[in-house]
């Protein structure tokens, strides 16, 4: 999803200028399918609603899923608000700044590390015996594509911002 997301005009973003050229179907829905899908399954596999409700396992994944579902858009909307706040430079690059706020007290990439979280309760829920599922391999593969990109973007930082928070680290508080 982090490769789809981020792939020129492939979404529409808020904090483009430019409309993207083609709208896929929304990621959000699909997400939502894919998880009621897997509640059904797992019902049907747990004989009865009440079983698969009262699993703490799945009930870990699907509080997981929704604590990184929200934290991830507090994170972005206080990205969104940087943008809405400062209209584009005279030449029309958009203006930078330096996100406050959330987890980015301690990491400069708390959206990443919010959706890492989401998707991980994601795939407790949907696979809770820890095999290397569908469920999992994307979260492999999210954390592949998306770490390399977080630390980039905190050198980033560095250089455009010589004020910038020295102790905060790129995706993961007090580690990487």
């Amino acid at each position: 999803m982090a490769a789809f997301l981020s792939a020129p005009g492939g979404y529409p973003h808020p904090l483009r200028r430019k409309p993207a050229t083609s709208i896929p179907a929304s990621p959000l829905a699909g997400l939502i399918q894919n998880l009621q899908d897997k509640v059904a399954a797992r019902v049907a596999l747990s004989r009865t609603l009440g079983d698969a409700l009262t699993d703490p396992v799945f009930l870990l994944g699907i509080f997981m899923f929704l604590v990184g579902f929200v934290s991830n858009i507090f994170h972005d909307e206080i990205l969104y608000d940087l943008r809405r706040s400062h209209p584009p430079t005279a030449d029309g690059e958009p203006h930078y700044a330096i996100p406050y706020g959330g987890l980015y007290k301690y990491i400069s990439y708390p959206n990443y590390l919010c959706e890492w979280v989401e998707f991980v309760g994601f795939a407790i829920a949907a696979s809770p015996h820890w095999d290397y599922t569908p469920p999992w391999m994307f979260v492999v593969a999210e954390i592949m594509v998306m770490a390399p990109r977080a630390y980039k973007g905190h050198q980033w930082y560095h250089q455009k911002f010589p004020e910038y928070p020295k102790d905060r680290k790129a995706v993961i508080p007090f580690v990487y």
